[in-house]
């Protein structure tokens, strides 16, 4: 399936919006989305999710003959998966240009860069070496698939524990985790991507949904670890954009800066979370049942519509009487002209959740009393709606039997005058 098209009028939203410094949902142009990682009940698995965009990365390991050129050395072998899940125009089983991007970009931040010690993997020189597999799944594109894939692939190479061994000269024993601890892999470093896309009015906007990526004629990605150090760089762009390589500049002292405040955020939750398996406390985080909030699986869609207000009010208890001010900044000034949703009489858990500064998000209704909506169904804001209703309910059918005189149905309108014809009437 092919992607969907973007029309004139989004195109031209989106580019003026731009230019008055302002995106679809409510953030900065170098604002990235907030970042949120859950493990899995197995070492290394991960699961990271950028706004709406989720990853899913598996550490495994097992032993190998070492390559021929590096026989001290262990292995690292990056895999990423796109299906349709994540986005109708992903092809099962077939490689794309995004999955090649994606898999350069993930091994030249953690294979050419010497980001995990190779030498630790050694088991037998020569013989028998550790091999490291990294299967990255997309679960949902929404944009930005190379930030969060690294993310979740740092997330889950430094959760990641392997079997202590022992070797006794011609064999290799596997020590279980219940005989011995597992071992952490050695990391020398942390490196992550943050991207950025520039449109044709010179605008830069850092971490870019899907739509906004389609819509950039640049994309930069930059990999840097804690130590500001460049890990890897890919800039596409084309001659006919008019925007010159001086971006990199003029973004880089952002992107350290954001680089640093997410490798502390990915170090500190794999410390949590280790701390606590090994405090024996596993259910409080080793399941992904907490982050399911939906009963079904959506693809290429957000859970909520985004918008931006000025202020927010809900009704309470459904009631139209009393108003209840949600969510409301001290700096925010009340006028006459505040947005509002109507919700009906019986939902009471229909919230308008507040997304960031100066922003919210609508949630559709759970229930619908008439009608045949159903959890999609959005409620009528205007107050016309339950007057309508009530007339519906009130409205009575009556089936009036047609009048045969001579073989002649006559109309059951009330305002025609009725009478008796003959046959030589009609001829």
């Amino acid at each position: 399936m092919k992607e969907v098209l973007i029309s004139k009028c989004e195109r031209k939203f989106i580019n003026t919006a731009l230019l008055e410094n302002i995106r679809l949902d409510g953030r900065s142009l170098l604002e990235a989305r907030p970042v949120k990682l859950h493990f899995g009940s197995k070492w290394g698995c991960c699961l990271a999710s950028l706004g709406q965009t989720k990853v899913l990365v598996n550490v495994s390991c097992d032993i190998q003959p070492p390559k021929l050129s590096r026989p001290n050395e262990g292995i690292l072998y990056i895999n990423v998966e796109l299906n349709p899940l994540a986005a109708a125009h992903f092809e099962a089983g077939r490689q794309s240009d995004a999955g090649v991007l994606i898999t350069r970009l993930l091994e030249m931040c953690f294979k050419d860069s010497r980001c995990i010690d190779l030498e630790a993997l050694c088991i037998v020189a020569d013989k028998k070496v550790w091999n490291i597999r990294v299967d990255v799944n997309i679960i949902n594109h929404d944009g930005n698939l190379v930030d969060c894939a690294c993310i979740a692939t740092l997330a889950a190479l430094s959760h990641f524990h392997r079997p202590d061994v022992t070797s006794t000269g011609d064999e290799i024993i596997i020590h279980t985790f219940s005989e011995r601890d597992p071992l952490p892999l050695t990391l020398f470093h942390h490196p992550v991507c943050v991207s950025f896309t520039t449109f044709e009015n010179g605008k830069t906007i850092k971490d870019p949904t899907y739509i906004e990526e389609r819509l950039g004629v640049t994309q930069l990605t930059i990999g840097l670890n804690a130590y500001k150090e460049i890990c890897c760089l890919h800039f596409d762009h084309t001659e006919k954009s008019g925007v010159s390589a001086d971006i990199i500049s003029s973004v880089v002292h952002d992107a350290s800066n954001y680089a640093i405040e997410l490798i502390k955020l990915i170090r500190e939750a794999v410390k949590t979370d280790v701390e606590i398996r090994y405090k024996k406390e596993l259910k409080a985080v080793c399941n992904f049942e907490n982050i399911i909030t939906t009963d079904k699986i959506t693809t290429m869609m957000s859970e909520r519509i985004h918008i931006k207000l000025s202020k927010w009010n809900v009704y309470s208890n459904g009631t139209k009487n009393e108003v209840k001010n949600e969510m409301k900044d001290d700096d925010e000034s009340v006028t006459s002209n505040d947005e509002y949703v109507d919700m009906k009489e019986d939902v009471d858990d229909s919230k308008i959740y507040k997304i960031g500064k100066g922003s919210a998000a609508l949630i559709s209704q759970i229930g619908f009393s008439i009608g045949e909506g159903g959890k999609n169904t959005w409620n009528v804001s205007d107050t016309s709606g339950d007057e309508e209703m009530d007339e519906v309910q009130e409205l009575k059918i009556v089936k009036k039997e047609p009048k045969i005189i001579d073989d002649i149905v006559l109309s059951d309108s009330e305002e025609e005058a009725t009478g008796t014809l003959s046959k030589a009437d009609l001829l």
